[in-house]
């Protein structure tokens, strides 16, 4: 069920995280400037009071904590990630009787999450999926009626990544050096980290409604950038999304 040379990758890759401490929570009324803190605003919002929440890929366990500490009334939140370690590090400080944890395997969270749910969460994620349209659909068949799967994933038509491909170089999403070099300089376990898709806007939009089932998908977009440019990056990650902002969306079963 678990692809052996991932689940290696991962458990020794975040084998420190068996002992790790909590991850301070995020507010959830800032402006969104990274994944993280996309993910807990819009959720914090769109969350339905009582909601039956699961996380996959959860890693560090930050967005549930995050919700958890800022009041949003969940009624249940399973964390679910590949890794072990991560997994055993989590049910030691997620006290709270709300968590629940599962080894799930993304590529078919139906064999061993158990649903329904009113939410789904994947942020950084999907890239790393063998199957991510066959995943995304069977996360379908875990939703209620009205439910939601929230997504993050880098946009790959974003402005840097298009001038590095005019450029001839690789616009590695999650690494340096043509995906060979992580961000503090160590050689890649797995080539940009693992990441085997990669996503538009439009891409995404098509495969959650077209090839997947689901109803409707609204973005939720924002500014990860330089910070002097402060607002009105933010500006532009609104009005042109596809230029200036990852991939954040919710998609409606």
């Amino acid at each position: 069920m678990f692809p052996t040379r991932l689940s290696e990758h991962y458990e020794t890759k975040y084998a420190e995280e068996r002992t790790a401490a909590d991850p301070t929570p995020l507010p959830l009324d800032l402006v969104p400037r990274n994944r993280f803190e996309a993910a807990v605003t819009t959720l914090a919002a769109e969350l339905p009071k009582g909601a039956d929440v699961l996380e996959l890929g959860a890693g560090n366990g930050l967005v549930a904590e995050s919700l958890r500490a800022g009041g949003v009334h969940f009624a249940n939140y399973t964390i679910g990630d590949i890794a072990r370690v991560r997994l055993d590090g989590l049910r030691r400080t997620f006290t709270d009787p709300r968590f629940h944890f599962v080894q799930a395997n993304a590529e078919q969270a139906s064999a061993t999450a158990q649903g329904p749910f009113d939410a789904v969460v994947m942020v950084a994620l999907i890239e790393h999926l063998i199957d991510p349209m066959g995943a995304v659909a069977d996360i379908r068949t875990l939703l209620k009626p009205g439910g939601f799967v929230y997504i993050d994933t880098p946009n790959i038509a974003k402005w840097t990544r298009r001038v590095k491909l005019a450029c001839g170089r690789f616009p590695a999403t999650a690494s340096r050096n043509e995906g060979l070099t992580t961000y503090d300089g160590k050689e890649t376990d797995l080539h940009d980290e693992g990441h085997l898709h990669y996503f538009t806007h439009r891409s995404m939009e098509q495969m959650l409604t077209r090839r997947c089932g689901y109803r409707s998908v609204v973005f939720r977009p924002y500014f990860e950038g330089p910070r002097f440019l402060g607002r009105p990056g933010f500006a532009l990650a609104r009005r042109i999304p596809r230029l200036f902002s990852e991939i954040a969306c919710i998609a409606y079963a």
